[in-house]
């Protein structure tokens, strides 16, 4: 996935609202995206949007960042309904992330999708073991990549999936 632009280190706040209607009373979930690749952050919030859901995305450039909004979210600073979480990032790996996340008590009904380029069934059940709750491998179409918006439906509101 090539990079699609937004800068680094930048704490962004991206709202999605596929197709609802203004008048909707239906929930916003918010969610951590822990991603490096701008790319791949830009095609998650479309998976996201196929799905029509209404959310807020909050993204954390680096496995630092992940940690501070863990941090914030288990001292009720932050509310946050799902985490999704690159395997591969900078300062702090996503195993380290999950390790600390999945340490604090108040965050253990937050599910954790891993976003990952590893095929690695080792990296996959280490994960699961940890905590997550679905390894997504990233795939190399587009089609196949907006499956993350099914994962996450299904993890933050299993009654709106058909």
């Amino acid at each position: 996935m090539g990079g699609i632009g937004g800068g680094c280190g930048v704490n962004v706040l991206l709202h999605g609202t596929g197709i609802m209607d203004h008048n909707d009373t239906a929930a916003t979930f918010n969610f951590i995206l822990a991603e490096d690749n701008p790319g791949d952050v830009f095609l998650v919030r479309r998976a996201l949007d196929a799905r029509s859901l209404r959310y807020d995305l909050v993204v954390a450039k680096d496995g630092e960042e992940a940690l501070k909004y863990v941090a914030e979210a288990a001292n009720g600073q932050r509310h946050v309904d799902l985490i999704l979480l690159d395997l591969n990032l900078p300062r702090r790996d996503g195993v380290e992330v999950l390790t600390q996340l999945r340490s604090h008590t108040t965050l253990n009904g937050v599910p954790v999708v891993l976003l990952t380029s590893s095929d690695s069934p080792l990296d996959r059940e280490r994960c699961l073991r940890l905590g997550a709750n679905h390894y997504f491998q990233k795939p190399s179409n587009l089609t196949s990549f907006m499956e993350i918006g099914k994962v996450v439906k299904d993890l933050v509101d299993p009654a709106l999936t058909h």
